[in-house]
């Protein structure tokens, strides 16, 4: 059986605004793409959001961890990885 990560973006505010992100072969990327996609990266050792340093996280390694494990984040708005398994 083959697994696909899909990636969702769900607007809390206005729910028609809400999208599919993405499909991926792996979890890996799928959890990548929902870091860069909720605009989290590193620069020079330091976490920002939107190139601006972000304190709510002690680090980009972190924040990755802490979606790797849950499979989501909670921003102004949700970004969720769901696991859909493909029957062969």
């Amino acid at each position: 059986m083959t697994s696909v990560y899909v990636l969702l973006y769900i607007h809390t505010d206005e729910v028609s605004y809400s999208e599919v992100l993405g499909v991926y072969g792996g979890k890996h990327q799928a959890v990548s793409e929902l870091l860069e996609r909720a605009n989290y990266r590193e620069k020079d050792g330091k976490l920002t959001q939107y190139m601006d340093p972000c304190y709510e996280y002690e680090s980009f390694t972190s924040l990755r961890d802490l979606v790797y494990e849950k499979m989501e984040l909670h921003d102004e708005d949700i970004y969720r990885i769901e696991v859909h398994n493909l029957v062969e």
